[in-house]
């Protein structure tokens, strides 16, 4: 990735995590007390090598997985904490609280997800049609947000 693609992914990471911030849950009456942001970690993460992740990296890191067009044109994209096998827990303690989804500049969605009965996976129907870039942003309670993008 060059500096200036670097550039936009720490500020579209801003933006989601300024929107997390205020509300994780795509409304109030669908998320229980866990979602409360009080106790989590906000703080915008990003590698210090995105081409050599190290193991706390690749636990955290979002990884976009684009699937077939179906016959009404939505594609399905999955998107799932950890990479290279390293799966982001879902503990008590230590779990993912959040996913969203970008297409370019359009907010797709959010998935908000609770510790020790969800993981940190999360599928989106979209309609891929001149989406040049896919974003996913997720929130670990600890160790803050972390953001990741797809050429599509």
């Amino acid at each position: 990735m060059n500096r200036r693609d670097a550039i936009k992914l720490s500020a579209i990471a801003a933006l989601g995590a300024a929107t997390v911030a205020t509300a994780a849950c795509p409304s109030q009456n669908s998320c229980s007390t866990q979602s409360d942001n009080a106790n989590k970690n906000r703080t915008i993460m990003t590698p210090k090598d995105e081409k050599n992740l190290t193991k706390a990296e690749q636990k955290h890191t979002p990884l976009i997985t684009i699937g077939k067009k179906d016959a009404a044109g939505y594609t399905n994209v999955e998107i799932t904490v950890g990479q290279a096998g390293v799966i982001h827990p879902s503990t008590a303690a230590h779990w993912i609280d959040f996913i969203k989804l970008h297409a370019d500049d359009k907010f797709v969605g959010i998935s908000a997800l609770e510790a020790e009965i969800s993981r940190g996976s999360a599928s989106f129907s979209v309609k891929l049609d001149n989406v040049k870039n896919l974003t996913a942003t997720a929130g670990c309670n600890l160790h803050g947000v972390w953001s990741s993008s797809l050429k599509v």
